[in-house]
């Protein structure tokens, strides 16, 4: 009887942070953050209070590797937050951390979640930092990302971050039909791993694609199926109302 009172006092007593998925790093702060800065609820600046309560979290609950890689999350938010408002300079800042975060937990152990917090960081700086760094940097994204995919092969994640490159990089290295064929393929594997924003990331995409295609009948069906996740979306919006002119 004894054991048994131990056992439900454990089992109630277990913090909401011990059942996160520690294979992808999330947690009920860090969730907040993420869909607070992808549904535009408010901007970078007023994203800081729930940005410092998910570091503390973090810092509270994880080690080694695991936390890194959760700070390194943490920093790749805020830099998408600034960088959405054209911020280059603070958005720099946040994915320099994130990168550096993302290296400590490499260095501590190699997971799929490390490399693909590596290569997503390294991605956004390209499109923050100058020339130079995107000619020395922007190639090793790819490894990255397959390095991750070899660890994982149903990361849909880095399955993501593998065709983005075809929807956007600069001519003429883009292949937006290609990366939108890989892109549908990614949503239709029902063994791919997908979160919440990963879904959104991949939909707009396939909506981005189409636009640089000029065909904004599908354009439009994709970035409404996008909205279905992020309704407020100020980056969506803004090119649901740019093709709809």
């Amino acid at each position: 009887m004894k054991r048994i009172i131990i056992f439900l006092f454990l089992m109630i007593s277990v913090p909401l942070f011990a059942l996160t998925d520690t294979h992808t790093v999330l947690w009920d702060e860090y969730i907040i953050l993420r869909d607070s800065m992808y549904n535009s609820v408010t901007s970078a600046e007023g994203l800081l209070p729930l940005y410092n309560e998910a570091v503390a979290s973090a810092k509270k609950n994880f080690s080694d590797d695991i936390l890194y890689i959760a700070l390194s999350r943490c920093e790749y938010i805020m830099g998408r937050a600034y960088n959405y408002e054209s911020n280059k300079e603070m958005a720099e800042k946040y994915f320099d951390a994130g990168q550096e975060y993302a290296e400590k937990a490499l260095d501590i152990k190699k997971s799929a979640t490390a490399y693909l917090m590596l290569g997503e960081t390294i991605s956004q700086n390209c499109s923050v930092k100058p020339v130079s760094y995107v000619l020395s940097n922007g190639t090793k994204v790819n490894g990255f990302g397959k390095k991750a995919l070899k660890l994982d092969p149903k990361y849909g994640a880095a399955k993501y971050l593998l065709s983005a490159q075809y929807i956007y990089a600069p001519a003429p290295f883009h292949n937006h039909k290609k990366g939108i064929k890989e892109m549908e393929a990614i949503l239709n594997d029902p063994n791919n791993r997908l979160e919440k924003d990963d879904k959104f990331n991949v939909m707009s995409a396939i909506g981005y694609g189409y636009i640089e295609r000029k065909d904004t009948e599908n354009a439009t069906i994709w970035l409404k199926k996008s909205l279905e996740i992020y309704p407020t979306n100020k980056y969506v919006n803004g090119l649901l109302a740019s093709i709809s002119k």
